[in-house]
């Protein structure tokens, strides 16, 4: 059996053993995919953790947000600001956790957060440019997008960061050098770890095909895989943050007109993802407290 073969055997079993989600998130990702869902479940939900209901109400009174006065309770909060919002609040606040982690030569998770959070705000962008009606699901999608890194990190460290290291020396992009060095890549993992929290179905096509928007299902789905997927090359381009991923960054066209974007429309989004992202400053130290 080749060296690959044996790590796609131990990755597959250790997959198996990875534990669930935190309850809460697992509660705000169900609110997510319910249509049924109000504003009464989301304050439920945020009020069982106090560190999360005093977070969600500081990023709320925070700076990005600029109210005049104060919003004193969750459920205020969902009034003024939304329950897609909300959820996408307390959601960002509680997955930051996922990436505490030591920074290593090749690879930091707090720029791989960095990274995520930008392709959020991009992805929530180039929705309402092309008119995706749930533009808090493709900032959710945008936020989850690279969690199997998280994963390969924690649980498959060293051959993780050598194919890091393989696509920063090489020039090539991290899934070649994944597949190359581990036998799978993020791609793949990312699903069965969507699959196995029990993640949206359309979250869960993001995850495993935002390299491949084309194989990214059909519908709304692939329409909101071609989302993240553009997010993620505006990020890449912008040098916000950093995936673990040193290859070229690669476009696809078929998403560009699926979604029917301009580069005059991407032009923008940058404009207004840059300036969204110095607005998020406080919103982004909230989240990381």
């Amino acid at each position: 059996m080749s060296q690959n073969s044996e790590h796609v055997k131990k990755i597959l079993a250790t997959l198996d053993d990875i534990p669930t989600l935190p309850l809460v998130i697992n509660r705000l990702m169900e609110l997510l995919e319910n249509p049924k869902s109000t504003a009464k479940d989301i304050n439920d939900v945020i009020k069982t953790d106090q560190s999360l209901t005093a977070k969600t109400l500081k990023l709320v009174n925070s700076a990005y947000y600029g109210f005049p006065r104060k919003i004193g309770t969750v459920t205020d909060a969902v009034v003024i600001l939304g329950f897609n919002t909300v959820r996408s609040l307390a959601l960002s606040a509680t997955v930051c956790k996922l990436f505490s982690g030591e920074k290593t030569e090749y690879f930091d998770r707090a720029e791989l957060w960095e990274h995520s959070m930008a392709v959020a705000f991009a992805s929530r962008l180039i929705a309402k440019k092309v008119r995706y009606p749930e533009q808090e699901e493709a900032f959710v999608a945008g936020l989850l997008h690279d969690i199997a890194k998280v994963i390969e990190d924690q649980y498959f460290h060293d051959i993780f960061i050598e194919a890091v290291k393989m696509s920063k020396d090489n020039g090539i992009s991290l899934i070649d050098a994944e597949r190359e060095v581990i036998g799978m890549d993020h791609s793949l993992i990312g699903r069965r770890i969507a699959d196995k929290w029990n993640l949206p179905f359309k979250v869960t096509k993001v995850i495993g095909y935002h390299h491949q928007p084309e194989f990214g299902g059909i519908g709304d789905e692939k329409i909101l895989t071609s989302i993240v997927h553009v997010a993620d090359s505006v990020v890449k381009l912008r040098k916000i943050g950093n995936s673990g991923n040193y290859g070229p960054i690669v476009l696809d066209k078929s998403a560009v007109e699926l979604l029917k974007i301009t580069k005059q429309d991407l032009a923008e989004v940058v404009k207004k993802l840059l300036i969204e992202m110095e607005k998020a400053a406080d919103f982004l130290k909230i989240v990381k407290e």
